[in-house]
């Protein structure tokens, strides 16, 4: 063992000593000073290994506001040296993101710090796509939908299934019959983001579990002649027009051609006319989603002014009918 290590392994028994005694501010500041120290002497990572350390300690004494500052100033050094976005690196974010889940007033500065920091070291404007479904994992677990979706929407290729089973979920608690709100809000975003495959996975684990729970209303169609497809098995949602539609939208997207006089681009226009109206108080999201979508399948020149992120990003209304839970009162 190095010198190096022995002083800070020497430093987190002093620490685990001083929190058994109950001295948990102490052994905060104490421990914030030294990582100070370090940073100062050019020892940068010493000082992340004594914060990550020290926090994950504070973890288990609840103390939640010192594991925040802790885990900042470690994400602060993060940025400052910089650190690459690694998988070390991350390991570490997720082991404390993963207990400090637990302080609702806290998570949030914290896994927002770390994925800027990822933004800034990978330089994509986004962000780690692992982080981002590590993240979202954890808010779907918290029935935190509408923070979850975001991550789930710029994840890995595991997202969209996570975030089709998510939206199923949460269209099971708000107790409403018109689940093809839920099923949109994931097709139509994954599809204006341009990612095809991704629409499809989240649509086929929302649909399955609709078809498992409803058999009686939900039932596949393929039939032995259906040529192959992405979206994989065809169904027949009964009384749920909407569930439906993104079904078709699908179907129409995977024959695109590009083209705005194409065969696949004139059932595309006779589907927005068809079922845009019907989302209600989603028509004007709806539009503009597929108005993205139009350009990005059936190369459809449209002029906006908003970027594609604040489209993806626009308010979705829950249905108005039947009365919605809380926890899903509105869609982001």
């Amino acid at each position: 063992m190095s010198a190096a290590n022995s002083r800070i392994e020497r430093f987190i028994k002093n620490l685990q000593q001083s929190l058994k005694e109950g001295s948990y501010y102490e052994g905060h500041q104490e421990l914030r000073a030294i990582a100070s120290r370090l940073v100062k002497q050019k020892k940068p990572e010493r000082a992340i290994q004594l914060l990550h350390l020290g926090a994950l300690e504070l973890c288990q004494y609840h103390q939640w506001g010192s594991v925040a500052d802790l885990t900042l100033f470690m994400l602060n050094i993060y940025v400052e040296e910089p650190v690459p976005v690694t998988e070390e690196n991350k390991e570490r974010v997720y082991d404390i993101l993963e207990k400090l889940s637990q302080a609702t007033e806290h998570y949030p500065r914290v896994y927002e710090s770390a994925i800027q920091w990822s933004i800034g070291a990978l330089g994509n404007g986004v962000g780690d796509s692992q982080m981002h479904h590590f993240v979202g994992s954890i808010l779907r677990n918290k029935t935190r939908y509408q923070e979850a979706e975001n991550h789930f929407l710029v994840g890995t290729p595991e997202s969209p299934a996570a975030l089709g089973n998510m939206l199923f979920e949460w269209a099971a608690r708000s107790e409403t019959s018109d689940y093809g709100v839920f099923a949109a809000r994931g097709v139509l975003k994954y599809l204006a983001l341009g990612w095809y495959e991704a629409a499809c996975s989240c649509w086929g684990a929302f649909i399955g579990r609709l078809a498992q729970t409803q058999p009686e209303a939900v039932s596949e169609k393929t039939g032995g002649t259906q040529l192959p497809s992405k979206v994989g098995p065809i169904y027949y949602a009964s009384g749920q027009e909407l569930v439906n539609f993104v079904q078709l939208l699908l179907l129409t997207v995977e024959r695109s051609e590009g083209s705005p006089s194409s065969e696949s681009a004139r059932v595309f226009g006779s589907l927005r006319t068809q079922y845009e109206g019907r989302f209600g108080v989603n028509a004007g999201v709806v539009h503009e989603l597929l108005d993205e979508v139009a350009q990005k399948f059936f190369g459809v020149v449209v002029h906006r002014q908003q970027s594609l992120f604040e489209i993806v990003n626009s308010l979705f209304a829950a249905p108005s009918r039947p009365a919605v839970t809380a926890s899903a009162e509105d869609m982001d």
